[in-house]
């Protein structure tokens, strides 16, 4: 394992989610957020040995409950490393199950090309040379069905009798606060006119997927969460400075980088990525989850850091981040994008 550190604000350590967290200190981490590897989505070229003996990849485990048995065991750690009045936000997305199997890591026919027409020429060329690996199908689940995923790691979370029906070790139960609805385009149904840029899928015999699953968790039932951070200007009030509660939907409007309107606060606008790790969350969505949940000084984790939102997003709201990122391709990025803040990274 490496570890790179800038002073006192940012530590990097280049090694897999679960090796990493074993190194740090308990409860040392405000809040955790993390988009952690979709079940049979991508992959980075990370195996490892999990506790249960099973020795590959995260998200290509040959059963749904069995990727969700490996996050129990890297979220177990997160709990550990957690204050007791932290919180920990979760992005994740569901799979639909396919005998056919597919090519890439789209849900275009071929692959690729359906990225081509949302402008993703560079996205596309580098999915072109990863590996086929959309052959697996799971028996138990029926063709074109949705896995349920997220729902299955919800469960096991919370519900210790669920936890061992995956077959997950004893562990902590999560408390989860709040299931978000991140909405990456949405219709009118009257006019019949849409709003974002939700990436567009071929299938015809379904309704398209424009949203994902953005869970929070505490420890503990008491926990520190401001709300003002993240309240909206009240519509509904004469009175100026009325506040109101935002809600718990999460939508994507355009492809500008932020808006500047605090009445838009959840308009959790997409960025394209410049990198060929494809995968790069909207610095506003990471702004809006670390704003109620964080102090200045706090300390911030990701353990699937990606290409390092994340960090920059924590280190421009005076927090301190720890990164955690075993994949080659997302470090490059990773040390790229954080240059301008902390100088020079060296991975």
């Amino acid at each position: 394992m490496n570890k790179t550190a800038i002073d006192d604000s940012l530590q990097i350590l280049s090694t897999d989610a679960l090796s990493g967290l074993r190194t740090l200190p308990s409860k040392l981490v405000q809040v955790a957020l993390t988009s952690p590897p979709f079940y049979l989505l991508r992959r980075y070229g990370t195996s490892i040995a999990w506790p249960d003996g099973w020795e590959g990849e995260l998200g290509h485990e040959p059963h749904p409950n069995d990727f969700v048995r490996h996050l129990l065991e890297v979220f177990d750690e997160v709990w550990r490393v957690l204050r007791d009045d932290g919180c920990l936000w979760v992005n994740l997305a569901d799979t639909f199950n396919n005998k056919q199997g597919k090519k890439g890591t789209t849900n275009a026919p071929n692959g690729s090309e359906g990225r081509f027409a949302a402008g993703g020429r560079g996205y596309a060329e580098s999915l072109r040379k990863q590996p086929e690996f959309f052959k697996h199908y799971v028996a138990g689940v029926g063709h074109k069905s949705e896995m349920g995923v997220p729902f299955r790691f919800h469960l096991a979370m919370t519900d210790p009798e669920f936890r061992a029906f995956v077959g997950a070790r004893e562990g902590p139960q999560w408390i989860c606060r709040r299931t978000v609805i991140w909405a990456k385009s949405l219709v009118q149904l009257e006019s019949q006119k849409a709003e974002g840029n939700a990436m567009p899928e071929p299938t015809l015999d379904r309704p398209s997927r424009n949203y994902e699953f953005v869970f929070l968790f505490s420890k503990q039932p008491l926990y520190y969460f401001d709300r003002t951070a993240i309240d909206v200007p009240s519509r509904s009030s004469y009175r100026t400075g009325d506040r109101t509660n935002s809600g718990s939907v999460w939508e994507t409007r355009d492809e500008s980088a932020m808006t500047a309107d605090t009445d838009a606060i959840w308009r959790v606008n997409p960025e394209a990525s410049p990198y060929r790790h494809v995968a790069m969350w909207p610095r506003a969505l990471v702004r809006q989850m670390l704003l109620p949940t964080t102090r200045a000084g706090n300390f911030v984790l990701d353990p699937f850091a990606g290409s390092g939102t994340t960090g920059e997003v924590a280190l421009e709201l005076g927090r301190k981040a720890i990164l955690i990122e075993s994949s080659g391709l997302c470090q490059e990025a990773l040390a790229d994008r954080l240059q301008a803040l902390n100088g020079s990274l060296s991975l």
